[in-house]
């Protein structure tokens, strides 16, 4: 018996390995797989961590691996500890965390639905914890012909160039059939091709009117060329600069992008969001028991009275979809589910969140792996699969993507990610600042092109009649993305850029697309103050990773 034969065997038996015996087995024998897994039926247990082996094999691992699972209330103290900050890509915080507010602040002492009752209030909240549903995207039952196509970039190019408006340099904007010649003026257009030369870039842009070239200078002072060269087609840009010989002459390139201002805070509760996603329940490679610790956790009956108090604060929930590792998704998929199918898999989905205390209201949408349509904007997860959930009044079902404003004051614009595969692949100077390894990059560039999928191709999607669910219309105070498993907060013109983690390992065909999950990390962002933190569920640690706002 080898190690892939363990560990299948072991999910087929319902045994689930933690983390670090699973690394722990890459050091042992074969003859030693039997052994344990024998030992394992035997002895009936439903875990295995890393004590179970070193006792049944007889060895010591403390000399060669570190030991994950250390006592909860040493976590501020500085020891050789899982490094967190390669999960942030953060500099090292060198104080501890800040000591918190006796105060735990949450709406009402409530039940759960499994009826345990909790505590979880002090005092009432100045604020209604509520979720309002700013924007969310049905399936729109027309055909996607060439009405509809002329339809959607319609709707994008006047969209854009409605917020391009804003930008000084763009207050009189010509039509392209009517540019003046030899004065500096300044256009909008949607790019409909675009030619790289030694001397710079020729864009071909459209506006309905007409279609003219545009020369952008390489050695343009005023111009980022590494990033203008790789805007995408099907990007709405602004363009100032002189137009002559049925040639447009670019003295400066304007992106819609997001105005410039400071991280936002709220009121007087002090009340955190947390954000998650990416849970792959049905595959093997799931870290299945770091639901029981995410439970755990928000349930506050961790050991440490720390992560206890920060667990009562915890207002709101948001899911970035991928709940379920689904069915087919992918080749050879099928030898790595124990749960076959989307029925199974949404049961053991449903079951975990039916534990999440009342008191918190939870956002789910779904991801590429969710049993909704692949094509873009997705509709909510299906209430067929998940009746029980859906009745509950602290659970929202919502498209990918979607827009909310939660506590009558956040913004957030969620969206699961499946684009961020193509900018990686498509977009150079993106690999050139990390790729998969840096979410925040990705988010940036897509609000600066105010698109969440850029150019036909990027990702699967219908077209809908007068609109473009891609146009980032509404700016966010966070926006938050799944998909690549990474584990990222980043900050971009005070919007919160969040890549939640995954409870995933990675897979074979993970490793084939480059991917290298981060996982069991949560993201939590204070509404009254600004305070971001990460928790590892592996060991319950916590970094911040932002100070409070002033």
């Amino acid at each position: 018996m080898n190690k892939d034969d363990l560990i299948k065997l072991l999910w087929e038996n319902n045994i689930f390995i933690e983390k670090k015996a699973y690394d722990l087995l890459s050091s042992l024998k074969e003859e030693d797989f039997d052994i344990i897994f024998k030992e394992a039926i035997k002895s009936n247990i439903n875990r295995i961590d890393e004590d179970f082996i070193n006792r049944i094999i007889g060895k010591n691992s403390n000399n060669n691996k570190e030991n994950v699972e250390k006592k909860e209330n040493n976590i501020n103290k500085k020891q050789n500890k899982v490094n967190i900050k390669d999960f942030f890509n953060i500099k090292e915080n060198k104080q501890n965390v800040e000591k918190e507010s006796n105060n735990v602040i949450l709406i009402e002492s409530t039940k759960k639905h499994i009826g345990e009752e909790i505590e979880l209030s002090v005092k009432e909240m100045k604020e209604t914890k509520e979720i309002n549903i700013l924007k969310k995207f049905e399936i729109q039952k027309n055909k996607p012909d060439i009405i509809s196509w002329i339809s959607y970039y319609k709707q994008r190019l006047d969209k854009i160039k409605k917020i391009l408006r804003e930008h000084s340099e763009m207050r009189g904007i010509y039509p392209l059939n009517k540019i003046p010649e030899n004065e500096e003026v300044a256009i909008v257009g949607l790019i409909y091709d675009k030619k790289i030369t030694e001397k710079g870039i020729i864009f071909v842009i459209e506006d309905g009117n007409n279609i003219i070239k545009a020369f952008v200078n390489k050695d343009n002072e005023n111009i980022d060329f590494k990033v203008v060269k790789d805007i995408p087609l099907d990007s709405v840009i602004g363009l100032v600069g002189t137009y002559k010989n049925r040639m447009f002459f670019v003295n400066n390139v304007i992106l819609p992008d997001v105005p410039i201002r400071k991280p936002k805070t709220f009121g007087e509760d002090d009340v955190y969001i947390l954000f998650t996603g990416d849970w792959q329940i049905g595959n093997k490679y799931t870290f299945y028991d770091l639901f029981d610790r995410f439970l755990k956790f928000l349930n506050g009956k961790t050991e440490n009275e720390k992560i206890n108090e920060i667990a009562r604060k915890i207002g709101y929930i948001i899911i970035i979809g991928d709940v379920a590792d689904g069915v087919g998704v992918y080749p050879e998929q099928k030898e790595e589910l124990i749960l076959k199918t989307y029925e199974d898999q949404y049961k053991s989905f449903e079951d975990y969140i039916l534990k999440i205390p009342e008191s918190i209201k939870t956002i789910i949408i779904p991801g590429n792996h969710d049993i909704p349509r692949l094509a873009e904007p997705q509709p909510e997860l299906p209430r067929s699969l998940l009746k029980e959930s859906y009745s509950m009044k602290n659970i929202y079902y919502l498209s990918n993507p979607s827009y909310v404003k939660i506590h009558n004051s956040i913004v957030g614009l969620l969206y699961h990610g499946y684009v961020l595969d193509w900018l990686v692949s498509n977009i150079s100077f993106l690999r050139e600042r990390g790729g998969y390894e840096k979410p925040g990059e990705l988010m940036k560039f897509m609000l600066m092109l105010r698109l969440i999928f850029t150019s036909h191709g990027s990702n699967p999607y219908v077209p809908y009649i007068n609109e473009d669910a891609s146009v980032i219309e509404i700016v966010p105070d966070f926006f938050h993305t799944g998909h690549i498993h990474r584990a990222s907060y980043d900050e971009y013109r005070g919007i919160d850029l969040i890549n939640s983690s995954t409870f995933q390992d990675v897979t074979p065909f993970q490793r084939e697309l480059g991917h290298k999950p981060e996982p069991g990390i949560l993201f939590l962002r204070n509404i009254k103050n600004g305070e971001v933190f990460g928790i590892n569920l592996f060991n319950f640690e916590i970094r911040k990773l932002r100070d409070k706002v002033i």
